[in-house]
């Protein structure tokens, strides 16, 4: 029988470093799938991933059962996603004050693939793949991490509720709202209702 997260969490927090190893894999793929799509940027996400499970692991001494260990880790991984969110825009507000006053940068805030060597099919399907992470970049930040909680990870409008902090009824206000403002950002980039229905 699968053992319990929160009871590999407790063994964790007795220093059973396999425990903790098992933790990391079952979610290590869905976290850096998660942070990706919060914060655009694959080797980023690899990173912050990473930040993730050593804070839980020093953390260890002080998680209590109380709510699903699920939660508690999406938690933690949605403030570093906010953490980085917030400094990318000052960064871009930096660049951009630097930019007026006629100063050079070299390095590019936003660093896409290049995929146009790819079959056409597959070519098309990731620039549209593109395009909605470019638009879900554009979101106000809590919009954007209730649709993605929602939509690529499937979370429950209470479990989202306990990772942004907010009441059930908000959770709901964030997703109908992100949800019409993608929908305004695809149909001006050209991207019909057919893709607008899996947002």
């Amino acid at each position: 029988m699968r053992t319990s997260d929160e009871e590999l969490m407790m063994r964790c927090r007795s220093g059973d470093t396999a425990a903790f190893e098992l933790i990391v894999m079952r979610f290590k793929d869905q976290i850096i799938n998660y942070i990706c799509r919060s914060v655009g940027d694959y080797h980023q996400a690899e990173d912050l991933a990473q930040e993730t499970f050593i804070r839980i692991y020093k953390n260890a001494d002080s998680y209590e059962p109380r709510s699903k260990f699920k939660n508690w880790l999406y938690l933690i991984a949605t403030n570093l996603c906010r953490n980085e969110i917030r400094d990318r825009s000052r960064r871009k507000t930096d660049l951009l004050a630097r930019k007026s006053t006629g100063a050079k940068e070299s390095d590019s805030l936003d660093i896409f693939p290049d995929f146009r060597y790819m079959p056409d099919r597959l070519y098309e399907k990731k620039e549209r793949e593109l395009i909605i992470q470019q638009k879900i970049n554009c979101l106000p930040e809590n919009q954007r991490l209730c649709l993605i909680l929602v939509t690529y990870q499937g979370m429950r409008y209470e479990e989202i509720a306990e990772i942004i902090g907010c009441s059930v009824s908000a959770v709901k206000s964030l997703i109908h709202r992100s949800r019409r403002n993608m929908k305004k950002l695809l149909m001006e980039s050209g991207i019909g209702e057919s893709h607008n229905a899996k947002i």
